[in-house]
């Protein structure tokens, strides 16, 4: 135990809620433990950071070196970049069971198993037994709805309760001393094939367990040692949560017989466990992970109780494709009990799409019937359920183990916020997903947040702390239909006078404008970090070849995106790396190699998000040098560029000649239109003289194309980025501007 302790381990996936609580526990117990996970939760994070374990914002695979062992979710693949780094590295890696099962072999098991019911079941044991002031270490597969109530807690004593979960096979390492079974139905179709498969799984761990091992009155399982067995009433009048009570007190008189019959009053649910969402009058929002179906079987009959004369209407999300294939069928029947259901499509953790398990094939398994409405998981499916419930009172669940959490939240709070005011309701999602260091604004104004200092605001305006909190962003944008714009600095880029319809992002915090020496040369730079800080700071590390971003107006981010350039040198000369969000919203660490990079655009890039990136000097040089050569490059620029506000370069240079001195040869400079001005310092700067607009700016990059292209024949194309516009829709004289 003393070898495990003084290991470092590291939680890749570590918000989930089989690992938090874990993770939690073990940096408790004195366990050297940090955690990475991409799409971490505010509530999760709290819980984490509250009991000392380290997170990551964004982790490199050259940081997997200070790590000797890897504990990761089964939810991450084997082609996981960051798992396939750490084998490579040679480093053990073990998912969470595993990791359970080795924590447990210095403890006194007690394991609470079963198809339904074992996270609120042992929830209610760790909090009955907290209430009868019983010393005892529990783990937890979930979050308690109480934030106060962690999901895991330490003890000196040597029982330990814990969640065991028989979805990925780690059940079979797990020895308990004490085993509560709650059910057993055929699940996890992706990894136990036939119902025998799940059956003998229970019967071996019955066989390992070295006591006793409580069973609910019904259950049978063939097992050749009987006298260990306990059976205990879990049937009668009510629901699964009835029935966990019930299994919850048949464990707890294990340890006292006298246990007061109101010890589970009060207790707290655990999050996703029918939780309410909204109570009105006329509608009552709840969720529910119950993604099986007989656990939406014993809900859909709570919940037609519970609706009395309202209607019940039912959004299901299926989970995973093996299941949906498995149990269309039950699922159609039992959701069939609903006054009315709509489908959202089959989320599908990390499967590939199985034939026979799509969201049509659960459709068409309601035969006889009226088939269900398939939703669109966005905006259009939100509005769609906000329409049809405004008809009569209804009670509304949203079932399902996916991200339908994502979808309910979004529908309440486009309740909350009625139509036209979709930015309120978005900020309203983000409210409990985004750290307290995160800043959302609605109608920021945004000229001051540009070197040029012109624009109007933007609709909605966050500044991410975290990348999990960029990504609650991003998930928030999708999911209201919203377009973003990252902003770094605010160089080469012009925003309209009527301001930006959409999310802007600005990557001002901290964690964006950090810095990494990675060793060898190399550094690891976010894309908030102003270029002439990098310089400055690769000057200061002795690492030659970043002299030229010394006067570029800019940030990584932007810098990455286009490849600027200045010096004869380019962004992409130094990049070993890069850390982005592609297109379709996936991160990616991609080398230089892969990316298509030339003048004044990276495509890969601009499609996306970039986040950071790994530099590589040239070479080792003195400070001394390395200044000098800075100092000479300010000159140059200090007489051959304006002072006043400008984007930097207006137009891309045209092939065979530059965009500068074709202004400069065709008497342009000084032309003006309202305060928008061409520089008289520098032919390719449009200075703001103070009080320019948006449409003063354009209509001057009207003339000077006109004038250069009647002259020359060239036709100079805009460098500047137009926000939320395009130049080619602006750019004819005739366009409204």
């Amino acid at each position: 135990m003393k070898e495990m302790i003084e290991q470092r381990y590291l939680f890749l996936g570590v918000g989930g809620m089989g690992m938090a609580p874990l993770a939690s526990w073990m940096s408790q117990a004195g366990y050297l433990i940090s955690g990475y996970d991409a799409s971490l939760q505010e509530s999760v994070r709290r819980h984490l950071q509250a009991s000392g374990v380290h997170l990551y914002d964004l982790l490199l695979a050259e940081e997997l070196d200070g790590f000797d062992q890897i504990v990761y979710s089964s939810a991450l693949r084997n082609e996981h970049p960051l798992i396939r780094a750490a084998r490579a590295r040679g480093l053990n890696c073990i998912r969470r069971g595993e990791m359970l099962a080795r924590i447990a072999r210095g403890k006194k098991l007690i394991a609470v198993a079963g198809s339904h019911g074992k996270t609120t079941t042992t929830g209610m044991i760790a909090y009955a037994m907290r209430r009868l002031s019983m010393d005892v270490n529990y783990i937890l597969g979930g979050l308690f709805t109480d934030p106060l109530l962690p999901p895991a807690q330490l003890s000196n004593s040597p029982w330990l309760i814990a969640e065991i979960d028989e979805s990925d096979g780690t059940i079979e390492q797990i020895d308990p001393e004490l085993t509560l079974i709650l059910n057993l139905d055929w699940d996890h179709a992706d990894h136990y094939r036939e119902p025998a498969q799940l059956e003998a799984t229970f019967r071996d761990l019955v066989a390992r367990t070295r006591e006793t091992v409580f069973l609910p009155v019904g259950l049978k399982i063939d097992v050749p040692d009987t006298a260990k067995l306990v059976f205990y009433d879990s049937h009668g009048e009510g629901d699964f949560n009835q029935a966990n009570a019930r299994a919850a007190n048949a464990l707890l008189g294990y340890f006292n017989a006298d246990v007061p019959d109101h010890v589970l009053s009060g207790a707290p649910g655990l999050a996703r466990r029918r939780g309410l969402l909204l109570d009105t009058a006329d509608l009552t929002i709840i969720e529910d992970y119950a993604h099986h179906p007989t656990e939406i079987a014993a809900l859909i009959q709570t919940l037609k109780q519970r609706a009395s004369v309202r209607r019940l209407v039912v959004v299901f999300q299926p989970h995973r494709y093996t299941r949906t294939l498995h149990f269309k069928k039950g699922f159609a029947e039992t959701l069939a009990a609903a006054d009315v259901c709509f489908l959202l499509p089959v989320y599908g953790a990390h499967e590939a799409v199985v034939e026979g398990g799509t969201i049509q094939d659960l459709v068409e398994a309601f035969s006889g019937q009226e088939r269900p409405v398939v939703l669109d998981a966005g905006l259009p499916g939100v509005r769609r359920i906000l329409s049809f419930v405004a008809a009569e009172p209804t009670l509304l669940a949203f079932i399902g183990a996916g991200d339908i959490e994502d979808f309910s939240a979004a529908v309440v709070s486009l309740f909350l916020h009625p139509e036209g005011r979709v930015a309120g309701a978005c900020r309203h999602f983000l409210e409990r997903r985004l750290s307290k260091e995160t800043l959302v604004k609605e109608n920021e104004p945004l000229a001051n947040k540009t070197t040029m200092r012109i624009g109007g605001p933007a609709r909605l305006y966050a500044e991410p702390a975290s990348f999990a909190d960029l990504r609650q962003l991003l998930k928030a944008a999708k999911l209201f239909d919203l377009k973003y714009f990252c902003l770094g600095r605010g160089s080469n880029l012009l925003v309209p006078d009527e301001g930006f319809d959409g999310l802007v992002i600005r990557f001002s915090a901290p964690v964006w404008r950090s810095m990494r020496d990675l060793g060898e040369g190399r550094i690891w730079v976010g894309a908030g970090c102003r270029l002439k800080e990098l310089c400055g700071q690769a000057a200061k590390s002795g690492l030659s070849g970043f002299e030229f971003l010394e006067g570029i107006p800019g940030a990584v981010g932007g810098a990455l995106c286009m490849n600027a350039g200045a010096m004869g040198s380019w962004m992409f000369d130094v990049v070993e790396r890069v850390q982005f969000i592609d297109a379709t919203g996936v991160y990616q660490d991609w080398p230089k190699e892969s990316f298509n990079f030339g003048y004044r655009k990276v495509e890969e890039i601009s499609r996306g998000i970039a986040l950071g990136a790994i530099l590589r000097s040239r070479e080792p040089e003195e400070e001394k040098s390395i200044r000098c050569r800075i100092d000479s490059y300010a000159s140059v620029r200090k007489e051959s560029q304006p002072r006043g506000s400008s984007a930097g370069c207006i137009f891309k240079n045209p092939e065979g000649s530059y965009a500068g001195k074709l202004i400069d040869e065709h008497g342009l400079k000084g032309l003006r239109v309202g305060a928008a001005e061409v520089s008289a310092v520098h032919g390719n700067f449009i200075v703001n003289q103070g009080g320019a607009t948006a449409r003063d700016v354009i209509e001057l990059v009207r003339q000077i194309r006109a004038r250069v292209h009647a002259a020359s024949g060239y036709e100079l194309e805009p460098e500047v980025l137009l926000v939320g516009r395009e130049w080619s829709d602006v750019l004819n004289p005739e366009a409204d501007v």
